[in-house]
């Protein structure tokens, strides 16, 4: 019998999470979606927060079945979304239920944190664009209208901390998702010690900080008898889901490359030896986070098939619902007709809440004096140009900021299972497009765990996964 090892990366995301069952024979790797559940944050008291233990709950759920199904596992790793966190006191438990980024409390306080560290210094200090989201600005409303944390709260765990300590009772820092919040300084390599000291934030709150591909202990004994395991370990693995994501993209050595990880949001990026901390880079509204294996991530955050999803879900309930294969092709139909496709700004506030998109699009296009798409399928042609036109003009501000030439544009997520977008997105940056794998986040955390046992080199991640799945390519039309 060769090699077999199972391994288990818990994705969550802002809407839902799944439990993905991992296998690697010594040659290949490959994951399968064992248990999914929604993440549906609880309003209380005028406050979003997390239900974070039903998370926990279902997570196990998944370790059941995937028990059931396979025997043994090896190891688990979990990647969530940024910024949010929760507080352990110092009896072990959990003060509460995290906030959800989208709580309000920062307003009342975000003038007073700006006073003292302007937006223009945060992004210095620290690489990350100020946003009111940020863990920074976070935990000073929570001590600012809270002061009892200070005195009850022994530490701060993000959220993937969070999850990891509760499965094995060790509390760490691990660097890609603290590199989301504001906190470290702009190589992630420690806290900053003068956002903390400015802004009053005690630094005992921030655990040991780890790097990406970390073991930090075994699942509890008591959630051993429970959920019927051995010993598996936990890893800290690369937990920020777009540092899961990126970990899995097969670039070749010293290529030139750029990523978009396209969803209902995308990112567009690039790896970097050193954080980009220029005055063009914060103009441009690009942040730095931490990846895998000590580089970091210049990426700006930018709308994906959100605009797209909107517009079918108000067909929907009018009637006349509109699938995603539907739509690519009905969008094809406007390309053979020579329909003459406006071009919206897919990150204008306008397209940033629900609501009626078609009648947004329409408006848009009469205020900038362009044609007025009439039909579904004018419209869909108009969100997809658009959202190509979007990539396109953040990789050539990423150019103009590394002074690199993007020989190939990797990308990765749900979104690219749009073929049109994707050529679409070669032909509108004139580069070619390398698609895949559909399951970036996942797979990049189950080949962080592996690299983190010990059973595959650092430097041959990326090329195991390449390995292991076919990629499309889309060239640029001549």
């Amino acid at each position: 019998m060769g090699k077999s090892i199972k391994l288990l990366a818990m994705d969550l995301g802002a809407s839902s999470g799944r439990v993905m069952l991992g296998s690697y024979d010594g040659e290949h790797i490959a994951v399968e979606e064992i248990h999914r559940f929604p993440n549906q944050p609880v309003q209380l008291q005028g406050h979003l927060y997390w239900d974070v233990l039903r998370l926990f709950h279902e997570m196990k759920q998944g370790i059941r079945k995937a028990v059931k199904l396979q025997g043994s596992i090896t190891s688990l790793s979990v990647d969530t979304w940024g910024v949010d966190y929760g507080f352990i006191d110092r009896g072990g438990q959990l003060l509460y239920s995290p906030h959800h980024y989208r709580d309000q409390r920062t307003e009342a306080s975000a003038a007073a944190l700006e006073a003292l560290l302007p937006k223009e210094e945060q992004f210095r200090l620290t690489g990350n664009q100020s946003a009111r989201i940020n863990s920074v600005y976070q935990l000073y409303a929570d001590l600012q209208a809270s002061p009892w944390i200070r005195e009850t709260a022994d530490k701060m765990l993000m959220m993937p901390d969070l999850f990891h300590y509760l499965f094995s009772g060790a509390a760490y820092a691990e660097q890609t998702i603290w590199s989301t919040g504001g906190l470290l300084t702009a190589d992630s390599a420690q806290p900053s010690v003068e956002v903390l000291n400015r802004l009053g934030l005690p630094a005992e709150l921030i655990p040991a900080l780890v790097p990406a591909g970390t073991v930090i202990g075994t699942l509890l004994p008591a959630l051993q008898e429970e959920l019927g395991t051995g010993p598996l370990k936990v890893i800290a693995g690369a937990s920020h889901d777009t540092a899961s994501a990126v970990a899995s993209i097969p670039y070749r050595s010293g290529q030139d490359a750029a990523f978009i990880s396209c969803g209902t949001w995308s990112l567009v990026g690039m790896e970097s030896e050193q954080p980009v901390i220029t005055d063009q880079a914060r103009a441009f509204g690009f942040t730095n986070e931490a990846c895998f294996g000590g580089t970091s991530r210049l990426l700006k955050n930018t709308t994906g098939l959100w605009i797209l999803q909107e517009s079918q879900r108000g067909w929907a309930e009018a009637g006349e619902p509109v699938s995603h294969q539907e739509a690519v092709e009905l969008a094809r139909s406007s390309i053979r007709s020579g329909y003459a496709v406006p071009i919206i700004d897919p990150n204008d506030d306008l397209f940033s809440t629900p609501g009626d998109m078609p009648g947004r699009i329409a408006a848009y296009c009469a205020r900038t004096r362009q044609p007025v798409p009439q039909s579904k399928a004018e419209i869909i042609l108009t969100i997809l140009s658009s959202l190509a036109a979007s990539y396109a003009k953040t990789l050539r501000e990423l150019e103009q900021l590394t002074g690199r030439n993007i020989r190939i544009i990797h990308m990765v997520g749900g979104g690219i299972q749009n073929e049109l977008l994707c050529q679409l997105t070669a032909d509108a940056a004139g580069t070619e497009v390398a698609a895949g794998p559909v399951e970036a986040s996942a797979i990049g955390n189950i080949a962080v765990q592996l690299a983190a046992l010990g059973e595959v080199e650092v430097p041959g991640i990326r090329e195991l996964v390449a390995h292991s799945y076919a990629f499309t390519r889309y060239y640029p039309a001549s």
